[in-house]
Parts: C-alpha cells; sequence; structure tokens
C-alpha cells in the first residue's frame, strides 16, 4: 500500500484469533489476583464491622443521654417536693396540707389527709412559719418509675407569736422515695436521716 507521503507500507492482516488469544496466566500472576482478592473481602469486613460498632456506640449514647435526662428531671421534682413538705405557714393550714398532698401519692397522701381538726388548729394556734430551702440533693437510685434521692435541707422556721425573736435554721437530712404516677414524679415516702457527727 502507498500512503500519501509516496511510501509503500506492508499491509499486517490481524485475524480474530490474534485478537482474541491471550496467553495463559502465570502462577505467579494468579497467586497475585487471590491476594488482591482476599485483601478485598478483608476490607469489606472491616467496613461492615466499622458500621455496626458505630451504630451500638450511638444506640448506647442515646440510652445514656436519656438516663441522663431522667436523672435530671427527678432530682429537680424531687428538691421541688421535699421543699414544699418542709413548708407551711401557720395562716394557710389548710392550703399547705393541700400543697403537701399534691406532691405525695399512697400511704404518706392518706396520712396528709387523714390530719384532723384538732391538729389543724394547733399547728394555727403555734403561729410558725417554716420555708424548707434543699441545699444539695442526690439521685442514690433510679429506674423508669421509681427513685430514692438525698437531700439536706435548711428549714428556717420564724415565730409570729415573738416578732422580735430571730428565726432559726434547722438542718436536716431526708430520704425521699419517689414513684411515677402517671406522667408526674410523687414522693412516695420522706423520712429523716440521722446525720452522723464524727
Amino acid at each position: 500500500m502507498t500512503t500519501g507521503f509516496g511510501h509503500d507500507v506492508e499491509e499486517i492482516e490481524i485475524s480474530d484469533e490474534d485478537v482474541t488469544q491471550r496467553p495463559p496466566e502465570s502462577p505467579q500472576s494468579s497467586g497475585r489476583r487471590s491476594v488482591e482478592l482476599g485483601l478485598l473481602v478483608l476490607a469489606v469486613v472491616a467496613l461492615v464491622a466499622g458500621v455496626v460498632s458505630w451504630q451500638r456506640a450511638g444506640d448506647h449514647d442515646e440510652a445514656a443521654v436519656a438516663r441522663a435526662a431522667l436523672r435530671d428531671t427527678v432530682l429537680i421534682t424531687a428538691r421541688s417536693h421535699i421543699e414544699t413538705m418542709n413548708t407551711l405557714d401557720h395562716d394557710d393550714v389548710d392550703g399547705g396540707l393541700e400543697r403537701w398532698q399534691d406532691v405525695t401519692t399512697g400511704t404518706l397522701k392518706d396520712q396528709i389527709a387523714a390530719t384532723d381538726a384538732e391538729t389543724r388548729q394547733l399547728m394555727a394556734d403555734q403561729q410558725m412559719v417554716s420555708t424548707g430551702k434543699v441545699v444539695d440533693a442526690a439521685v442514690l437510685d433510679l429506674t423508669a418509675s421509681t427513685a430514692t434521692v438525698i437531700a439536706s435541707v435548711e428549714v428556717t422556721v420564724r415565730n409570729d407569736a415573738d416578732p422580735s425573736a430571730v428565726p432559726s435554721v434547722k438542718r436536716n437530712r431526708f430520704a425521699a422515695d419517689l414513684v411515677k404516677v402517671g406522667d408526674r414524679w410523687l414522693l412516695e415516702g420522706l423520712d429523716q436521716v440521722a446525720v452522723e457527727i464524727k
């Protein structure tokens, strides 16, 4: 064949057999392919394991966050209820007892409701005003529906029968048992705990 440049070019015929036929792979090439395949499988396994671990870590984090939120809710509620139970004004005994009943349940609530007229009158006649303040508190035990909280409480008592008297401050420690009733946490028990003096 003659090109446009005036040179003869030898024509080479290539058959289909020449195109499709390849020399057989050597043992070294085959071994390298097996190693590459093995590495690929290991990479896939490692990736799957990583995803599973990440998912489990995410589930654990969500559970930890939910438990922390529950603990905060219980602690805030317990502090408020304990303060309520240590607060009473002689000018509003009935209202104070109603507030006590509102934050309690079970036997404790029944005991408050059973306060008779004579006791109510005695509480009014003493002319005392007590105000409770939780200065420190901690959750000792917690489940989805029950909790135990310990609290250090300062109770300021003012004697209205003697306007010149200086209010006294009493420091007590209480153990409170709470239970979830519906969507509310209520006091099921409230006991004074002796403070050990060393």
